[in-house]
């Protein structure tokens, strides 16, 4: 559901902010969320591009609302509104930093804070740290597999890993625990360090060279993955932290405390348990961006450098990737669900402890698989420019299509024949056998005129698939889709195989 639009004389001409599978996402300067009326009024944008909305508690469908920046207002009466509704209120700054998160308050049971911090040296610690790992390095094995050829080292990374996997049932300590996770972590990042970034064609030559791979995890900056360096990086980081923040939310919602950790040490100003829940979720992020890294053509645009040389997304990307929130958020509320489960000693207990994030025991009892499905990355863009596109074109105008026709001939000029002698020799002989035929064809029922194709035939093949045609007839799918265009007509001696293409009794259609 979309919010109302808000009806005032100085409303910006920019459209009103959207929900999108209940997250809304603000960014720019000067925010403004307040409550006017009983409704969420809204308004975001830099400069004259702003937006403005307004959304209602009963058809709003709101579950994250989700900032992007540091300038502007939000009212205690809007925090107010997002409790009742039950929705989420994260923010997060530019480098990543996720600056607030809180939602509707969870159960309170001392006991399951106090089993949380006696967790880490004893026995009920190292099997919840050891069931996360082993999650996460069968989810990072999935990844690779996923990947497949892109990823050229995947195959010899995933033995290792498997074999990490097997040995952390002999690991007797947390700090061993820890050692394997580190070992499969080498070799997983270094599968991905040739994985490709594309960059659209214009802005090719302005992007460094090292943003056109995923290269090396650490950053040259700082040792370590934090300040990332290049593009594919920068996005990890950026949807990581997201999944903290839903980490974060979850944990108070189950009644965990954030910030006392099992896997990671206690340190200040960090969430050491929203880091642990991270662990199992993470290779499904990874595996979110393999996706979006295969399937996007990124703009130049899309991604901006500090003067310190740390890559940062920009606004518009950030708004899109922001989207995705609320599902990791219910992959990772599973986690802490689970956690508090065995915390609180009651793995068999005839009475399950409720699930608020997920909703499995929601689910079960209405006999429905549990929501396990993945965020979709989002959509196509122009190979030319880097600009969205629709119906999943690779090109959005006929200058880019042109620019795209253009680079492919120079490509296959370059590359000398496409095709061997004896290729070439085949080919000629199946164009002469083609041209004999309709000539026969032609001296025995003579030339019939092009209106009768277009009058009877043609339109009978409005419901007929291309492949379809292509398989009655014999012809190439490029020719059939042509033909159904109505830009050309084919010679007569195919149209008793296009009339049957388009015959439900004895057609292939």
């Amino acid at each position: 559901m979309q919010p109302q639009p808000i009806d005032s004389p100085d409303r910006p001409p920019a459209g009103p902010a959207t929900v999108t599978n209940g997250v809304l996402v603000l960014a720019g300067y000067g925010l403004s969320i307040r409550v006017e009326r009983g409704q969420l009024e809204i308004r975001d944008g830099i400069g004259r591009d702003r937006r403005a909305g307004r959304i209602h508690r009963a058809t709003g469908r709101l579950r994250r609302l989700v900032v992007l920046g540091h300038t502007g207002a939000i009212t205690l009466e809007a925090i107010r509104w997002l409790a009742d509704v039950g929705a989420g209120y994260l923010q997060v700054d530019q480098d990543g930093r996720v600056l607030a998160a809180f939602g509707r308050t969870g159960t309170d049971r001392p006991s399951l804070r106090r089993a949380q911090a006696l967790a880490g040296d004893s026995q009920v610690g190292l099997t919840i740290t050891r069931t996360l790992l082993a999650e996460k390095l069968h989810g990072q094995a999935a990844t690779l597999r996923a990947i497949g050829p892109k990823a050229p080292g995947g195959t010899g990374a995933i033995r290792v890993i498997e074999n990490l996997a097997d040995a952390l049932s002999m690991a007797d300590d947390i700090d061993g625990l820890r050692l394997i996770e580190a070992r499969a972590a080498a070799a997983y990042w270094a599968a991905w360090a040739d994985l490709p970034v594309r960059f659209a064609r214009r802005d090719v030559e302005r992007v460094p060279l090292h943003w056109r791979t995923f290269g090396s995890r650490s950053s040259p900056l700082t040792a370590s993955p934090r300040l990332a360096a290049n593009p594919a990086n920068a996005l990890l980081n950026y949807l990581y932290a997201l999944l903290e923040a839903e980490a974060t939310l979850a944990a108070r919602i189950v009644g965990l405390d954030p910030g006392l950790g099992v896997i990671h040490a206690d340190q200040l100003n960090r969430d050491s348990l929203a880091a642990d829940l991270m662990e199992p979720a993470r290779p499904l992020v990874d595996r979110f961006v393999a996706d979006l890294l295969d399937r996007r053509t990124f703009s130049a645009r899309d991604f901006f450098e500090t003067r310190e040389g740390v890559c940062r997304v920009t606004a518009p990307l950030a708004r899109e990737l922001a989207m995705t929130s609320a599902g990791w958020g219910c992959h990772v509320g599973r986690v802490a669900e689970d956690v508090a489960r065995r915390l609180e000693h009651r793995p068999r207990s005839p009475r399950p402890l409720p699930t608020p994030v997920s909703g499995r025991n929601r689910r079960a009892v209405q006999g429905r698989d549990a929501d396990s499905t993945l965020p979709v990355p989002p959509v196509r863009t122009c190979t030319g420019c880097g600009s969205p596109t629709s119906r999943g074109r690779r090109t959005c105008s006929d200058a880019c299509r042109a620019e795209a026709a253009a680079e492919i001939i120079a490509r296959l000029r370059a590359g000398g024949p496409p095709m061997t002698e004896d290729g070439r020799r085949r080919l000629g002989e199946k164009s002469a056998d083609l041209i004999h035929r309709a000539r026969e064809w032609q001296r025995e029922h003579g030339m019939r005129p092009e209106q009768e194709f277009r009058d009877s035939i043609l339109p009978t093949l409005a419901d007929v698939p291309i492949r379809a045609l292509a398989r009655q007839t014999g012809l190439s799918l490029a020719y059939c889709r042509q033909i159904k265009r109505g830009q050309l007509v084919p010679h007569p001696m195919w149209w008793e195989a296009f009339k049957a293409s388009a015959d439900p009794r004895g057609g292939a259609a």
